[in-house]
């Protein structure tokens, strides 16, 4: 939610509601309170110089750029922050391998200043370079840096599972980067835990956040929309080691007492299952081209070999998944595999279904509410979308179903009738899909989805695709191929009446079935330079 008179800070790869990221411009002792002590305050520094990831320095750019050098190590999350109360700022991270981010101004909020979020590629000295928009302005300005997967190196009060603690904001505790005060607990958590953080104060609006050990958050901001001002986490915890819980508020400079209680979920609670960056993605590809028993396709074979073959490339691919191409995409191979892939994936993988071929629209069906059904045609013989939900009854597995068909769209109830599922289709359930000539591929949808593992999805550089990325990036790269050229095609009622039409993409989430945020796939690092996008 936005709240009157707040912005919504942005971290290069996810949306973050003010996180209370440490700034790390006080001094943080074993207590948790900063140290106020004038004599420990850093005087303003004009030139730049080494840094240290956890510090913050207070600097003042005259003309051109400050250039600061940072150690990092190989997969490690960081956080920056520039902010001057003088000029618009400009921060750029570079650094091995051509890795390089800059932001101007912190996405999606009303502000000048800069934030970034980044995954380091590899070991070595990264520069941060303080700048002011087009070389325009000067003055004061600070610079903060943080590792997430240690927000609190000062030290954090330890709480244990089942504890319930009381604590105080006040204005000598550390602060974010956006000014709120901030106290910090450690949790020692185990793989698989399901436990909910429960923040909640008469004083002030709550802000909750748990960093992973990995520097990943999770974050709640209030826990029944605008009834109740208190948060409320429950997760599943991907991975054992250290979690660290920032106590805070929504406002910069809220005061006041609040409890903090750290229990095991109730049964029946649906937990944030944030991924552990080790998922795998068990394919079972399917593309048939050469039919016998209906007309032939152009290349919808291909489709799924080159499917199979980026997702390989990409350092995702199971070496259980399986590709089923003309005579062998069968429905007894379709469903063995099927039954072989959900067997042999882990609680973190990832299922993906991929389909290229022929679809039809059946009518007069008593199994659909809408007296239609839609299938994917197999080498064989049809898969009809309600005997697809029936075998997918009973997985519970987070899942991709991506079809590139005529009338893919109406494969949604697979999709609604658990969470944790997304589907991507190449039209609506009334519209005959197009193949993609010009793009030497069988279905456009194709085509796009291939692009996307190869790491267009990727749209902030971390090497994690998200859920959003992916829905967004197929979106854009759609419809810049047809804003000039629409796919004017056909489209089919009830009655199996045709009129003119126009194919579209169709994604689905479940409504919040498949959260925005969460990781799909965990690309291997490039061998390349790699650009991370901010804003």
């Amino acid at each position: 939610m936005k709240k009157a008179g707040f912005f919504t800070a942005v971290a290069l790869g996810a949306m973050v509601m003010l996180a209370p990221v440490a700034a790390q411009d006080l001094a943080v002792g074993p207590s948790g309170l900063a140290d106020t002590d004038a004599s420990k305050q850093r005087k303003p520094r004009d030139g730049g110089g080494a840094i240290v990831l956890g510090d913050g320095v207070d600097g003042s750019l005259s003309r051109g750029t400050n250039t600061y050098v940072m150690q990092g190590r190989a997969g490690q999350r960081v956080r920056i922050s520039l902010s001057s109360p003088r000029f618009d700022t400009v921060l750029r991270i570079s650094g091995p391998n051509g890795f390089s981010a800059e932001n101007d101004d912190a996405p999606g909020g009303a502000t000048l200043d800069s934030m970034l979020e980044a995954v380091l590629p590899a070991d070595g000295s990264y520069e941060l370079v303080v700048s002011a928009f087009n070389g325009q302005g000067s003055g004061e300005y600070r610079l903060a840096t943080m590792d997430p997967a240690n927000p609190a190196p000062g030290g954090a009060r330890p709480i244990a599972f089942g504890e319930a603690a009381t604590g105080m904001l006040t204005p000598s505790d550390p602060t974010s980067f956006t000014g709120q005060y901030v106290d910090y607990y450690a949790f020692a958590g185990r793989a698989g835990q399901r436990v909910t953080f429960d923040l909640g104060s008469e004083d002030i609006d709550t802000l909750l956040t748990v960093y992973l050990p990995d520097g990943r958050q999770e974050m709640n901001d209030d826990r029944n929309g605008t009834a109740n001002t208190d948060s409320l986490l429950s997760i599943t915890l991907p991975t054992d080691g250290t979690y660290h819980v920032a106590a805070s508020s929504f406002s910069p400079g809220e005061a006041g007492r609040y409890g903090l209680t750290v229990r095991e979920a109730e049964a029946g609670v649906r937990t944030v299952r944030p991924s552990t960056g080790n998922s795998r993605v068990f394919a079972l590809t399917v593309g048939v081209a050469d039919y016998e028993r209906i007309s032939p396709l152009d290349r919808t074979d291909e489709d799924a070999e080159r499917v199979s073959a980026a997702l390989r490339s990409a350092g995702v691919l199971a070496p259980e998944s399986v590709t089923l191409l003309n005579s062998r995409a069968t429905r007894a191979n379709f469903q063995a595999a099927l039954t072989d892939l959900t067997n042999a994936m882990g609680e973190e993988d990832l299922l993906l279904i991929f389909y290229s071929g022929h679809g039809e629209k059946v009518e007069n069906m008593t199994t659909e509410h809408d007296g239609s059904a839609e299938t994917m045609e197999l080498f064989d013989a049809p898969l009809y979308d309600y005997e697809l939900a029936a075998m997918m009854e009973n997985i519970d597995a987070r899942t991709l179903l991506v079809i590139d068909a005529c009338f893919a769209g109406g494969f949604d109830n697979v999709i609604d009738q658990r969470v944790d599922r997304m589907g991507i289709f190449s039209s609506d359930e009334d519209t005959l899909s197009l193949v993609a000539t010009r793009e030497k591929a069988g279905g456009h949808i194709s085509h796009i989805f291939r692009q996307a593992i190869e790491g267009g999805a990727d749209l902030d550089g971390d090497r994690e695709v998200t859920a959003g990325e992916l829905s967004e990036f197929m979106r854009r790269q759609f419809y810049r191929a047809v804003l000039e050229a629409p796919l004017a095609t056909d489209a089919e009622d009830f009655r199996d009446m045709q009129v003119p039409g126009w194919q579209h993409i169709v994604i689905d989430r479940g409504g919040d079935g498949m959260p925005h945020q969460q990781v799909l796939m965990n690309l291997a690092q490039p061998s390349g330079g790699t650009l991370a996008r901010a804003n």
